[in-house]
């Protein structure tokens, strides 16, 4: 027998491949045209005239502040009501109330008749000094800080001797002989009485305080109704101020010494 060759495999045919199938849409039914509506046309800008345009930009912003101001309180009522035009208002009456009452002139008086001078009042008369004995003395003590004074008064022509030295040798500041008159002048007696005093302890300005504040209470010896009106000068107050003591660990009273952290 003879064997026949063997003949290859032919390649299998294939289908051709079809569209794949796309969903069809369910006819919907189209929209109708609608009518165009006209458009309102844009309304052309004013032509500014050629002088607004040239203002300064000041004055616009100004028109703009006009326009956005507000008056304050527009939205509140007044409390007090007003009446129709010719009629009495609240307002009225009130000034009317309060109006003063009307001056009568009597018949000889007459307002345009021209004012008559008037009379000098009487003016306040000097308290008039104690008269003293030619024999008399007071004698009292001042302090101030640490400074005492002993002072003796006496009839006499306002002389003064403190330590046995006139009173512009011994206060050589004009301040201090007048805050040491002062007392004298006060009750009136600065021609009439001499000081004699006697002066210890402190500097120049407390000697010249408890000068000025013995004399005040001597003074008070002659005349107990000078009281008041030294009193109301402060002449008999004692100064209580003073130096205050140095504290340990401290500089000085108050001052400490530099911190110092290492």
């Amino acid at each position: 027998m003879i064997e026949e060759p063997e003949q290859p495999d032919a390649p299998e045919e294939r289908p051709p491949e079809q569209p794949e199938e796309q969903p069809q849409e369910a006819d919907a039914p189209e929209p109708a045209p609608q009518a165009e509506e006209p458009q309102p046309e844009a309304p052309q800008a004013e032509e500014k005239p050629a002088e607004e345009e040239r203002r300064p930009r000041g004055e616009r912003k100004e028109k703009k502040d006009k326009a956005a101001e507000v008056i304050p309180g527009e939205h509140l009522t007044p409390d007090v009501a007003l009446g129709p035009e010719g009629s009495e208002t609240d307002i009225e009456r009130l000034l009317a109330a309060q109006e003063a009452p009307p001056v009568e002139y009597a018949d000889e008086e007459a307002p345009d008749a021209p004012p008559e001078p008037e009379e000098a009042q009487p003016q306040a008369v000097a308290r008039t000094p104690v008269e003293i004995a030619a024999e008399a003395r007071y004698q009292a003590t001042g302090k101030r800080k640490t400074s005492v004074a002993r002072v003796i008064l006496r009839p006499g022509k306002g002389e003064y001797t403190i330590n046995g030295r006139p009173l512009e040798g011994y206060f050589p500041r004009v301040t201090l002989q007048h805050s040491a008159r002062q007392p004298l002048e006060t009750a009136g007696y600065q021609d009439s009485m001499d000081v004699v005093a006697k002066i210890h302890g402190g500097g120049v300005a407390a000697q010249a305080d408890a000068l000025r504040h013995g004399i005040a209470r001597a003074l008070i010896e002659v005349d107990p109704q000078l009281r008041t009106d030294l009193k109301r000068r402060g002449f008999l107050t004692r100064d209580a101020r003073a130096k205050e003591r140095k504290k340990a660990g401290l500089k000085k009273a108050r001052k400490r010494p530099q911190f110092s952290k290492r």
